[in-house]
């Protein structure tokens, strides 16, 4: 059996009211989808075995995403404030000899391969977004602060306080879904299940 090299926290949060860019989908809608994007990240991080995930976010409403995907819930201590929220969760599971990890829960392409890849980084690390700007995921090795700074033009940030980025296509780990055109282009690349279910009530994708 392979001991988790990282303790990786994703922050999953309340969808209503966010993912305003997402034309032509109401806010029922919105919530649908960021929840499908967070069951289908979690499930594809949870395949591999370098990695124990954790979800951040408050305990009683993620109780049945917990329960379905197998994962612990950390609760959200970060009173708005996603990195503070981050900072805290990762004190709770921060063990002698292994790694931290923070990965965005809206990947709905995440494939599991991919984020293997990025695992093999050695050092403090990032991957930017397919817009070059944003971070998708962040690690830190044994020992290491996770220092996250997610926001805008948190790219950059990280680069500022010394982690490298991670080289390579990893087109699944990269594609952040923000937008009308992020989410085309992961129907075009292919979504997990969950989020091409929801989809398809949604009328954006043929039934399954």
């Amino acid at each position: 059996m392979t001991t988790p090299r990282f303790s990786l926290l994703v922050p999953v949060k309340d969808g209503r009211g966010a993912k305003t860019r997402l034309g032509g989908v109401d806010a029922s809608g919105r919530a649908q989808l960021m929840a499908a994007f967070a069951r289908d990240a979690i499930g594809a991080a949870t395949r591999t075995p370098l990695v124990e995930v954790y979800v951040v976010g408050d305990p009683s409403a993620m109780a049945e995403l917990a329960a379905e995907l197998g994962v612990p819930v950390l609760p959200d201590e970060g009173e708005g404030d996603l990195n503070q929220a981050l900072r805290r969760a990762a004190a709770r599971v921060a063990r002698p000899g292994r790694g931290l990890a923070a990965m965005l829960g809206d990947l709905p392409c995440l494939r599991t391969d991919d984020l293997e890849l990025a695992l093999d980084r050695a050092g403090r690390a990032y991957v930017a977004d397919a817009a070059g700007t944003g971070t998708t995921l962040l690690l830190a090795p044994p020992g290491a602060d996770l220092d996250p700074r997610f926001g805008p033009d948190s790219a950059a940030a990280h680069a500022a306080s010394g982690a490298l980025p991670v080289a390579g296509e990893l087109s699944s780990l990269r594609l952040d879904v923000d937008t009308t055109d992020d989410l085309d282009r992961a129907i075009g690349v292919g979504v997990g299940l969950h989020t091409a279910e929801v989809l398809a009530r949604l009328g954006r994708l043929p039934r399954p």
